[in-house]
């Protein structure tokens, strides 16, 4: 298999994980609209930061590393949100 094969291969993989968490964390938010916009902000927040540290490191190293520094930001985007969200009671509206 040539290196781009395993490139597209690690690449969809990692979007279904990603899909996989994404579920995840969206249950263990719970109903309430409030925690789910905080989340979805830390969300955003986190892929924007991602993609742009990917764009900078990528041309560094020399490789396309977007996929991963996306995930990255978004988990690192959910950790900020989450200290937020925490103070939100689960059920409020």
């Amino acid at each position: 298999m040539s290196d781009e094969g395993v490139a597209l291969i690690s690449r969809v993989a990692l979007v279904a994980v990603a899909v996989l968490v994404v579920d995840v964390v969206r249950t263990l938010v719970g109903p309430s609209k409030r925690r789910g916009l905080h989340m979805q902000i830390g969300t955003l927040g986190g892929m924007t930061a991602g993609i742009a540290a990917a764009s900078l490191i990528s041309r560094w190293v020399m490789t396309d590393l977007s996929a991963i520094l996306l995930c990255l930001g978004t988990f690192a985007g959910w950790g900020v949100a989450w200290r937020f969200v925490r103070r939100i009671p689960r059920e409020a509206k």
